[in-house]
Order: structure tokens, then sequence, then C-alpha cells
């Protein structure tokens, strides 16, 4: 009899061990259980996850340099190859499940993938009640202004989580040394100036503003003041007089910054980011007489910044190690 209730105890004891494996990974027990505080609250990994859909470009930028291989679903949108930075682009491989775009999951594709673990953030974080129904899942979203701090951050969240934080400690610390060597060159680079090209238009941010945080990153100081955060509010209508009315208000703001004759000129062009149209942005800025009347542009002082970097990835390791790379030989050269 009682070797009866030894028996069902095992199989009992099996079948949570199984339950345990599909909701939280199929992959080896971690040491210790690894709490992830995240956008949307705490979520405990009892194994390091085998199988990963990843909505954020940060996160697949860190997973990838960390050589973390648990990718399996990308989001590739309905011409299925993504738009991916070259240096990721071996994501667009069909070995890599497409599971819809940033904004809009594909619940019938992620379902049938059954991942261990979904990260989501920025544009897709709207999505995570939904997506948490699924599998577990972290929302890598943040509202910090320090681009480093929180790329570090996240860094060391996923290397404890897959088991990798020695490899995680040495990328950030060659990481740090890099944007130390950045301020150090910058110190001395005089004023610079962020502009933003999206469409048309061309439009400044401020330390405060959405991209402010790239004055930071360069270790330069702003041309202009620090933008007050104000709420936000529903974007006007096309065509209407607020629309109209707050292009005035761009353009006078941009007039005035200009004229504050910057010593270098960071762009960020949102065209090339997305491909929606061919980016002419060297012949915009050109044309603009306000710009081309600056020494920075005379000079040739100007930083084209890697646009699927600042505007799609944001805080990944790669990414913005290579900008840091770029943005200091420019800076030393001069301009030229």
């Amino acid at each position: 009899m009682s070797n009866g209730h030894g028996k069902v105890r095992r199989m009992m004891r099996a079948a949570i061990l199984l339950t345990l494996a599909g909701l939280w990974g199929t992959g080896p027990a971690l040491a210790k259980d690894v709490s992830i505080a995240h956008a949307k609250g705490t979520a405990v990994l009892h194994s390091v996850p085998a199988k990963v859909a990843v909505y954020e470009l940060a996160t697949l930028d860190n997973l990838h340099t960390l050589g973390i291989d648990a990718v399996a679903g990308v989001p590739k949108g309905a011409d299925g190859k993504g738009n991916f930075p070259p240096y990721l682009s071996q994501y667009s491989d069909a070995k890599y499940r497409n599971i819809g775009t940033l904004f809009e999951p594909d619940v019938a594709a992620l379902t049938a993938l059954k991942p261990d673990l979904i990260v989501i953030g920025g544009r897709s974080a709207k999505q995570y009640a939904a997506l948490a129904q699924i599998a577990p899942t972290i929302d890598m979203s943040s509202s910090s202004k320090d681009v480093v701090a929180l790329t570090t951050q996240n860094v060391r969240k996923l290397g404890e989580a897959f088991e990798r934080s020695d490899a995680a400690e040495k990328r950030i610390a060659a990481f740090e040394a890099q944007i130390a060597s950045l301020h150090a060159q910058s110190a001395q680079a005089g004023t610079g100036l962020l502009l933003f090209a999206a469409g048309q238009g061309v439009a400044v941010h401020a330390p405060g503003d959405r991209f402010g945080h790239v004055y930071d990153f360069v270790g330069i100081r702003s041309a202009i003041s620090a933008t007050i955060e104000e709420t936000s509010a529903a974007r006007p209508a096309p065509g209407s007089p607020e629309a109209e009315a707050a292009r005035r208000k761009q353009q006078e703001r941009l007039a005035a910054a200009l004229s504050t004759d910057p010593t270098w000129l960071f762009v960020i062009d949102r065209n090339a980011a997305t491909g929606n149209a061919p980016s002419m942005i060297r012949e915009k800025l050109a044309a603009d007489t306000r710009i081309a009347a600056t020494s920075a542009w005379k000079a040739g002082r100007v930083v084209y910044l890697d646009p699927k970097t600042w505007y799609l990835v944001g805080a990944g390791i790669d990414a913005l190690s290579q900008s840091a790379a770029d943005t200091l030989a420019i800076l030393k050269s001069g301009g030229k």
C-alpha cells in the first residue's frame, strides 16, 4: 500500500515539474530564482528561458551582445523582413518566427511559438496585459533620461536571467570606458544642438525633450536651455489652426536655437530610420538658410547620428557603443 502511495507522489511531483517547465521555460534550472523588476511589476524566473519572443530592439541588441541564443520570434511585419539595423540583420532569417510588428503583436503566431518569455517595451508596451496571458512577459520600458545607466541596468538584468553575469559585467566595463573617452573629448568641444528631421520639417530638441538625452550621452553642453516638461496634449489635426500654430512655434524655437551659433550640430533623421521616404537629409539642411549660416555647418561640424540606433533601438549596448565610437572619431577630426 505504501509503495502505491509513493508512486502516486512521484507522479504528482513529475506533473508539477512539467507544469512549471511549461510556465517558466524549458532551459536549465537557475541556481536561485531570479526576480526581474520591470515597468509592469516583477517577474520571477525559475529556469533559464530557452525560447524568447522579443518585441524590443534594445533587448534584441543586448541579448545578441551577450551571445544568448534563445531568441525564437521577432517582429518582422507584413513583408516578413523587419526593419533591423545591419548588425542585427540575422534576425530577418526565416528561422526566427515573425510575431507581428513593434506595435501590433501577432497573437496567433505568438501562441503557436509557445515562448518561455516575452519581452516588450516602448512601442509594444500597451500590449502587456494580452501578452502576459500567453507567457511570462517583462516590459523593458523606462522613463529614465539617462540612456547609459538604463543600458547597463538592462544588460545586467539579462545577464542574471540567462546566467551570463560575468559576460555582462565585462561588456558593461568596456562600454563605460568608451563613454568616458567620449566625454573627455566632448568636454572640450564647445556647445551642441540636436536637430530632429521628420517628414519635410526640422525641429530642435533640447535637454528634456524626447531625444534630449543625446546631450548627456555625448557629454556636450547644450547650446540651449532644458525644456520644462509639460503635460502632453493631443496632437492637433493636420491642417487645423492649432497645427499651424504649433508649426510656427516650432520654427521660432528652431530659429532662436540656431541664433546661438552652436559649435556642433547633431542630427537624427527619422525618414532614414523608418525607410518611409527617400532620405535627403543633407540637402534638406543645406536648403535652410538659418542652418547653413551657422559656424558649425560652414565648418562641417555636423554629426549624423545613426537613425536606427536613436529612433528604433535606443538602449542597446552594441548600437550605442558604435554611436559613441563614431561620434568620438568625428569630434577628434574637428568635423572635416
